[in-house]
């Protein structure tokens, strides 16, 4: 039986991973999760919460604000209290009684969603009717309905920012650092990439003004530096002691101790530290969108801890809670994640404990696959009390199912890619035109991909491949890095004007 938590006197040997059978569980995996996601959601359902998010930290509290309206939108969810037989005459009364509504006993749902119809003319039989429901994690699913010919105003209820003042009077010290963590040969010209398309993109905040894009760090959990330290700033981490080493090539498991590491003896300027990913590329600056202190996260729809077929594993690991205790539980993973450098401190070594815990345990280790390195960071973050999790959901995008550039900061590219080369998408087939990383695994892709067909027109997968080929024209010695695998030369961080 493994031990269940780190302890430092290991004496096995080391065991190397079989990154030949990770890439082989990674796409096993990513093929149900498209079956899941893409028949359950319809892909346009979602909005962009990033001007709302903005400026609800920087103007003061009103009510109009805190029953946040959404005009012309439904809201999906369990119903808790019947807009039939429970009438209002305005959306902002709707609220009130969403935030008045107190549940039967302590296990029913609470109100955190309103669905409110006010017009007469267009709401018919509706007219009037408040709709009280309740949705885990509001924010991170799409609408129901939205558009001008939707009569519904709807709600979300969410907890007020702790400390407003003291976050208002931080002006120009929100700066966010970005980490990486990287280790193997296919996230080695992932890592090159990612890091120079940060590089342009925060270029482009900088000459905008008031940029809070910080420093780059790229955390190699490989135990040894290797031939991109003078390229990329690198912090060099142990991979974990050999009696912890997964014994079936899921070396994701590394990435919490590496990241203890790093917490405990790296020191950076910056007050908050974006958690992200190689497959990462950047597409347009961030702010810092965090409402005060709290972390906010890209939601992952197949994290949910709550669910009935997961809870009594969730309950193996942090303790007898509710379903509704559950629910509280961010549906996300590390990365992409925004937090607090003392936050992040806090959560590493719970993060660390409980993957281990998780995947020394055959239930949980079955049960969520090789996403458990995500539970056991929303786990640990619950465990540690970092409180609520906001979420972002035009924080990243994930092409090919998701299409339009400009509403997103990041593209992460976990998925294959395929066309007709008439520029029909064609998912689940070997596509005329495709890019997959996966096709790259051991050796890194070469200069000048090919366009993707004239007639596509997901403008997120052009953006991609237009900024690998502007990396690998940049990068010197690409052409010898693709036959060699190692990088002979480095780029000196001058951007192509």
């Amino acid at each position: 039986m493994r031990p269940r938590s780190l302890k430092p006197k290991a004496t096995f040997s080391f065991r190397k991973p079989n990154y030949y059978l990770t890439a082989a569980i990674s796409i096993a995996g990513i093929t149900t999760l498209l079956c899941l996601r893409y028949i359950s959601q319809a892909e346009g359902a979602r909005r962009s919460l990033q001007g709302s998010a903005v400026v609800r930290t920087q103007v003061p509290s009103s009510e109009t604000q805190h029953c946040n309206f959404l005009t012309h939108t439904e809201y999906w969810g369990n119903v808790v209290r019947w807009g039939s037989e429970h009438k209002k005459k305005s959306a902002g009364e709707c609220c009130q009684a969403c935030k008045a509504h107190v549940p039967a006993t302590a296990e029913d749902e609470t109100c955190n969603v309103w669905v409110f119809c006010g017009d007469a003319a267009s709401c018919g039989d509706f007219y009037q009717q408040c709709w009280l429901k309740h949705l885990p994690h509001a924010d991170g699913v799409g609408e129901k309905a939205k558009g001008p010919d939707v009569p519904w105003t709807s709600g979300i209820l969410r907890p007020p920012i702790e400390n407003a003042a003291e976050v208002a009077s931080q002006a120009g010290q929100r700066a966010f650092h970005v980490i990486i963590s990287a280790a193997g040969p296919a996230v080695h010209w992932q890592s090159r990439i990612c890091h120079f398309q940060y590089r342009r993109v925060k270029a482009a905040c900088e000459a905008a003004g008031n940029c809070e894009m910080g420093g780059f760090t790229r955390l190699l959990h490989e135990g040894k530096a290797d031939d991109l330290m003078e390229e990329i700033p690198t912090f060099v981490a142990n991979p974990l002691p050999a009696e912890h080493q997964p014994d079936d090539g899921f070396v994701v498991l590394n990435r919490p101790y590496a990241f203890l590491q790093w917490v405990q003896k790296a020191s950076i300027a910056e007050r908050y530290v974006l958690m992200s990913e190689p497959d990462h590329v950047w597409i347009k600056p961030l702010r810092n969108i965090m409402l005060g202190e709290r972390p906010i996260a890209f939601p992952f729809f197949y994290i949910e801890p709550w669910q009935d077929a997961f809870l009594p594993i969730t309950r193996k690991h942090v303790g007898p809670i509710s379903k509704r205790q559950a629910e509280e539980i961010a549906p996300i993973g590390n990365a992409p994640t925004l937090l607090s450098w003392r936050d992040l401190q806090k959560v590493c070594p719970e993060w660390l404990n409980t993957s281990l815990a998780i995947y020394n345990d055959k239930e949980s280790r079955a049960a969520w696959g090789w996403v458990q390195e995500m539970y056991g960071f929303t786990l640990a973050a619950y465990k540690t009390g970092l409180g609520h999790i906001d979420l972002y959901r035009d924080l990243m995008s994930q092409p090919p199912w998701d299409t339009e550039a400009d509403r997103f900061n990041i593209i992460h590219y976990t998925y294959g890619m395929d066309y007709a080369l008439n520029g029909t998408f064609t998912p689940g087939l070997i596509g005329e035109w495709r890019f997959d990383k996966r096709s790259y695994g051991q050796k890194p892709p070469p200069r000048n991909l090919a366009d993707p067909p004239a007639g596509m027109t997901n403008d997120l997968v052009r953006s991609l491949i237009n900024i690998i080929n502007n990396a690998t024209k940049t990068i010197p010695g690409w052409d010898d890095y693709v036959s060699s695998g190692h990088a002979s030369q480095s780029w000196d961080g001058q951007l192509p004007s």
